[in-house]
């Protein structure tokens, strides 16, 4: 018994494409698992370090973890609350508080969890220690979730402003005329001044959810292989 494999022009085009795109964001995600496996670990390097000084004169572009300390004065008018976070099973926020250094630069400081109310209309009420504070955590690159929700985080609404996620362009736009900081600094659990902190930086979408990821994006590249072998095996009469 003879077969016949001959896909016209445009079922080799479309599969090759969709392959490779799939591919891509297979390994795109794997690496982000990586990636996180890496913070992860920096994290426990950093909690058991001395903290230094963050040079306000040349902030380093957060690519690890850091333990820093730093002095400024909170801009309390103008917080963040990034949302969708939970801790114990119970929604809320995290409490996102820009601290101005002497410099005039900019640190997004995470303070804590706040829990959520059941209306969601209703926001928690935010309050920043004033005055001249000396603070201590742990500097790191923004977060990113595992899925990004599509959000306009720069969407006009008073202060504290709920956000999803917000990139360095988001900050930039809603901290306009400002110098911010490329990174956030996690206040230490031991400092005065903040909320509940549970710091875990797997649980932002743990490696395993970004290894899971690519294992279902290099499935279905295989799948669609399969299906494409099977649609266009012909048997010759």
């Amino acid at each position: 018994m003879k077969y016949r494999f001959r896909p016209p022009w445009w079922a080799w085009l479309a599969t090759l494409a969709l392959c490779a795109l799939m591919i891509r964001l297979g390994l795109w995600q794997y690496d982000r698992g990586q990636a996180k496996e890496s913070l992860a670990q920096a994290y426990l390097e950093a909690a058991a370090a001395p903290a230094s000084a963050l040079d306000p004169a040349e902030l380093p572009r957060a690519e690890a973890m850091l333990k820093r300390s730093l002095q400024g004065e909170y801009v309390g008018g103008r917080q963040l609350l990034l949302d969708n976070q939970g801790l114990k099973r119970r929604p809320g926020y995290h409490a996102w508080t820009p601290l101005r250094l002497g410099s005039g630069v900019l640190v997004m400081v995470d303070r804590g969890w706040l829990p959520a109310d059941p209306d969601r209309s209703r926001l928690p009420l935010l309050e920043a220690p004033q005055g001249a504070v000396a603070i201590e955590g742990f500097w790191r690159p923004l977060p990113q979730p595992g899925l990004r929700l599509a959000a306009d985080n720069c969407a006009l609404q008073p202060f504290p402003r709920v956000v999803q996620y917000p990139t360095a362009a988001d900050l930039a736009c809603l901290y306009p005329g400002e110098a911010v900081a490329p990174g956030l600094l996690l206040l230490s659990p031991a400092a005065a001044g903040g909320y509940e902190r549970e710091w875990n930086i797997s649980a932002e979408a743990p490696p395993q959810k970004h290894y899971g990821y690519a294992l279902q994006w290099f499935a279905f590249t295989a799948t669609l292989l399969v299906l494409f072998i099977k649609l266009n095996l012909k048997r010759r009469p």
